[in-house]
């Protein structure tokens, strides 16, 4: 993805031919219209067209108008549309970058990417207003330089210094938003945290206090006092500019006669000029902190555009591609490392010692450990979400590398610890009352009295408990048909009956079609029903023969 700068958005075809069409109409606009109106004062008639100045002002204006409504409904596409790329191509980067890419980079960053965009969003009707005073404020100036050029010199002069004042303060404003801006990306991550784990700061007065108190609460604070501070120099910048101009005609009407001796003529037409110029200078003034907010979001989403580029990796992800690997027989772990490290990415904080298996089609292995053994970062380089450091993964023949680690991923079903269900169904699942497989699943579970299920939008409405959830699940992997299932400790959550069930009947039953199940579990009084059980410890695997699924 290029670099953003605020003349993206007139990168679109037509874009630019029409900006400069519509830039040189304005200046033509703005020329008539301070001429019409200064021979009128003066009671002249216009130097070109004499005679005919309603039918000119008339001409100029109809004309703009209709410029100005078609030029401003091309830029709603414009701008509409480049909004929506910008957020697809982020989106689209997330999505084919590996599971560690967008664990490094964080929920967060992604939020407040988008609210970057709708920011963005803004930037054409603010450049076309920017065009607008800045065509009035060079046709005035010019004016005044017909008038009096050397009374034009000092009153730009005068300007310029006012300007110098502006910007420099304005470097304050971009500097505070800019630290506003992480402030928000740190709040949006305790935000996150106070949303999805409420239940758990509800049950610790400790926890509740400390996420609000040290860390929400401190967090706005600061962003608040940055705040206040950006808009007191906004605040300053905006009185400058509105009591500039009582400055400027104080020096019109003292400063030019005394020193230079004009007369009222061009005194009267200085000041028209300053009160035609109040307008697109007061616009100037308040687009300012506009251009301020883009750049800061330019900037952010620059930035996001590098970590995507240069700290991620991309997976070849082809949506018409066909998987080659076959039907499942056999996967080989060959030699898998893996290596954790600091946010900094200096330290290593847990090393997975090198791991040998060979897991057979219609095998059922059960793996357990400690906190911290090893397990789940097993899962997650066996599920293909994890990247080994080094070693191999074959499935069948095949080494998985990059180019068809989507197509492995496509032969596992997998249900995680920390499950989440969509909200839409994005499988493409047949959630109709007439599937009879999902209706005997639904009995089976035990959830046909508490699902709902939408048929006109082919869903599940799920309000349920976190084992429902779980049984859900298990119903949407079933519905898969997956070569291979993987199990995070998805009975924990179960009550005895159900996890008795799920050991004695449905794990079983999976095993009698051929399926490959591996499931993370500590519930020992079940070991009894996997071929192999696993044991990782510190980040070594241990492999210990059980006695087999009995036949029941």
């Amino acid at each position: 993805m290029e670099k953003l700068t605020l003349f993206s958005f007139f990168k679109f075809k037509l874009a630019l031919p029409m900006l400069a069409l519509f830039t040189l109409m304005h200046s033509l606009w703005s020329a008539a219209l301070l001429a019409i109106i200064n021979n009128k004062i003066a009671g002249a008639p216009l130097p070109i067209l004499g005679g005919h100045d309603w039918q000119v002002f008339l001409f100029f204006i109809v004309t703009s108008f209709f410029f100005t409504y078609f030029f401003k409904r091309y830029l709603i596409k414009v701008t509409l549309t480049f909004g929506k790329d910008l957020m697809l191509r982020i989106i689209n980067r997330i999505r084919l970058s590996d599971y560690e890419s967008y664990l490094r980079l964080g929920e967060e960053k992604v939020r407040t990417a988008m609210e970057d965009i709708s920011t963005l969003e803004e930037v054409p009707e603010t450049f076309i207003s920017l065009i607008n005073a800045v065509v009035m404020i060079i046709v005035t100036i010019g004016y005044m330089f017909y008038l009096y050029p050397l009374g034009a010199f000092m009153i730009i002069g005068l300007v310029v210094v006012l300007c110098v004042i502006y910007v420099f303060r304005s470097s304050i404003i971009e500097k505070s938003m800019d630290e506003e801006r992480d402030l928000d990306d740190s709040f949006m991550r305790n935000y996150n945290d106070f949303l999805h784990g409420f239940n758990k700061i509800k049950m610790s007065s400790k926890r509740s206090n400390s996420i609000f108190f040290d860390f929400i609460k401190k967090n706005r604070e600061k962003a608040v006092k940055l705040m206040i501070k950006s808009e007191r120099a906004s605040l300053g910048n905006e009185l400058t500019g509105e009591f500039s101009f009582n400055l400027i005609i104080g020096v019109i009407l003292f400063v030019l006669p005394a020193f230079f001796g004009i007369n009222q003529e061009v005194i009267g037409g200085f000041i028209l000029a300053v009160l035609f110029l109040m307008g697109p200078i007061a616009i100037l003034v308040g687009a300012i902190p506009n251009i301020i907010a883009f750049n800061v979001s330019i900037s952010r989403i620059n930035n996001l555009n590098e970590i995507t580029t240069s700290k991620f990796n991309y997976e070849n992800i082809k949506i018409s591609s066909k998987n080659n690997l076959g039907g499942f027989e056999k996967l080989k772990i060959k030699d898998v490392t893996y290596e954790y490290l600091d946010e900094k990415e200096e330290e290593v904080t847990f090393v997975l010692q090198p791991v040998n298996i060979e897991i057979e089609k219609g095998e059922v292995i059960f793996i357990y450990g400690g906190n911290g053994s090893g397990k789940s970062t097993f899962i997650n380089i066996l599920s293909g979400l994890c990247i080994q450091k080094s070693g191999e993964i074959i499935f069948n023949d095949t080494v998985i590398t990059n180019d068809n680690r989507s197509h492995y991923r496509d032969k596992l079903s997998c249900i995680f610890s920390n499950n989440y269900l969509f909200t839409e169904n994005y499988d493409g699942f047949d959630l109709s009352a007439s599937n009879e497989q999902l209706d005997e699943l639904l009995k089976e579970m035990a959830l046909e009295k508490v699902i709902r299920q939408n048929e006109e939008e082919n869903k599940i409405f799920q309000h349920l408990s976190s084992g429902q959830k779980k049984r859900l699940a298990l119903i949407y992997a079933l519905m898969e048909d997956k070569d291979i299932f993987i199990f995070d400790e998805w009975a924990a959550e179960q009550d005895p009956e159900f996890r008795k069930y799920f050991y004695k009947n449905i794990i079983p039953a999976l095993k009698n079609k051929g399926k490959t199940v591996i499931a993370i579990t500590h519930d020992d009084a079940y070991y009894q029903f996997c071929d192999r059980l696993i044991k990782f410890n510190y980040g070594k695997m241990q492999e210990e023969v059980a006695l087999g699924i009995p036949s029941f």
